[in-house]
């Protein structure tokens, strides 16, 4: 056999992409895995399937395994879960097994307890204890953790908070990636007549309009978003939001619409899949989450040259830089929210300024660029590739 025949031989691994639901793999890990087959290796996926596979991902051959986790950390279906993946393991003896979401990635770690050579990769989408997480968080989430560190080759984590507390687990490798990327090539305002869209709206030409990307639940908090509107209203000042996104609160904050009488300037839009047009019918992004791990939705509106206004937390103030490429407010101040929104009301070049900073500073998190980060930390064994080509922060 050739040299070079040998060397590739010698290289490709069989890989086991494990997430709690099918979902998360078709919403954000479908490059990943297209990028590894492409390099030869051989993916597959194990999950609970709530939807079908990724098109893209079936025409290459991905097996996806049926596997019944639940979000339950202690649900005795999760133990079935386990041994499921037990099966798996035996039967087709995966090199590295790709672990997403906490559930999935405690009970594929701990494949490390039959299987000790077989390499374990974590991605932490978001600790579920951060800073001002409820106590109940810290006293489940972050001693499986700790404890879970024995079993964890590589952690790749998202934001520095989550970094940096990644770094006492000491965990032999330890990184801090930028998300799992977006595509800015696809996000083209350039396809869309944003008046046109803003008919279809109900909205005019000459409105100040606001988009929130969001699931309607307690997390995403629109009520600060809300208040702050109505405290715009009382100045007399006019806004739009369109809110895209379904959940569990949207009846009840429907009723606040009506009982503050702002049915005429917030309009819950329910789930999209147009959101690229949205954003373009938009001048401003909003997020006033109290938690998140890196917010795709604030990448989207990024790439479409829209400042955004986020709560100052984790994962929104690594992606936003205050009066930069947008602002940051504190976690349930509308009155401050609302002294920002104005700020960007009354004054359109500054808000077309922060737009287009907002486009720069997104070009890191591109789709590309994370995958060349993922692809060097699964050669590890390079420790100099894997300082060039990874994001590590000392």
């Amino acid at each position: 056999m050739h040299k070079d025949q040998l060397r590739l031989v010698n290289e490709v691994k069989k890989i086991l992409y494990i997430s709690t639901l099918s979902r998360t793999i078709n919403s954000f890990l479908v490059p990943h895995i297209e990028k590894l087959i492409n390099e030869g290796n051989v993916v597959d996926c194990a999950c609970s399937i709530d939807e079908e596979a990724d098109q893209n991902l079936a025409n290459l051959g991905v097996r996806f395994f049926d596997v019944p986790f639940t979000r339950n950390p202690l649900h005795p279906e999760n133990v079935k879960a386990f041994f499921d993946l037990m099966k798996i393991q035996n039967q087709f003896n995966y090199d590295i097994v790709h672990v997403h979401t906490p559930i999935a990635a405690l009970y594929g770690r701990l494949l490390k307890l039959r299987f000790p050579k077989l390499k374990t990769i974590y991605t932490a989408h978001g600790f579920h204890f951060y800073k001002g997480a409820p106590l109940v968080n810290w006293g489940i989430y972050y001693p499986i953790e700790k404890v879970m560190a024995r079993y964890t080759d590589t952690i790749i984590t998202m934001n520095t908070e989550d970094y940096e507390r990644a770094k006492r687990f000491k965990v032999k490798g330890t990184h801090l990636a930028n998300g799992v990327g977006v595509k800015l090539a696809s996000y083209r305002a350039d396809l869309y007549d944003r008046n046109e869209v803003r008919r279809t709206l109900n909205l005019n030409e000459d409105d100040f309009v606001i988009i929130m990307i969001a699931e309607v639940n307690n997390n995403k908090n629109h009520k600060q978003m809300i208040e702050a509107v109505d405290i715009l209203k009382q100045k007399g000042i006019h806004v739009q939001v369109i809110c895209a996104g379904d959940g569990p609160l949207l009846e009840r904050l429907k009723m606040e619409l009506t009982e503050r009488e702002l049915e005429d300037r917030i309009h819950f839009l329910g789930n999209r899949d147009d959101i690229t047009a949205l954003i373009t019918a938009s001048d401003l992004g909003i997020l006033m989450s109290y938690r998140e791990g890196l917010p795709r939705n604030i990448m989207e509106l990024m790439a479409c040259r829209k400042p955004v206004i986020g709560t100052r937390i984790r994962g929104i103030r690594d992606l936003v830089e205050d009066k930069v490429s947008g602002f940051l407010v504190n976690v349930g101040d509308a009155a401050e929210t609302a002294q920002r929104i104005e700020v960007l009301y009354r004054n359109r070049d500054f808000l077309e300024k922060i737009g287009s900073n907002a486009y720069e500073s997104i070009k890191q998190y591109d789709v590309k660029q994370v995958i060349g980060q993922l692809m060097e930390i699964y050669g590890l064994n390079n420790q100099q590739n894997e300082q060039m080509f990874t994001k590590t922060i000392s």
